[in-house]
């Protein structure tokens, strides 16, 4: 049998992770802004933690990612 060369680690993929928490804080908004056309405030504190959680989440994604990323370009 052959030898394995052992892979190196896939790198995290922090871009996609800020998307997805954006794409929670736009649906928020959206969902929010539905409710307040309908003349109700019903899921007001939900959608407000959902805002919130979005936006974090997407900020704390992307230090990270800065953070791996050092100021180098990836190699292939």
């Amino acid at each position: 049998m052959g030898r394995r060369r052992s892979q190196p680690p896939k790198p995290r993929r922090w871009g996609l992770r800020t998307l997805g928490f954006l794409g929670i804080a736009a649906a928020s908004i959206v969902a929010s802004n539905l409710d307040h056309a309908n003349g109700t405030a019903d899921y007001a504190l939900l959608t407000f933690i959902g805002t919130v959680v979005g936006l974090a989440g997407a900020t704390v994604c992307s230090v990270r990612g800065l953070r791996s990323w050092g100021g180098r370009l990836p190699r292939p």
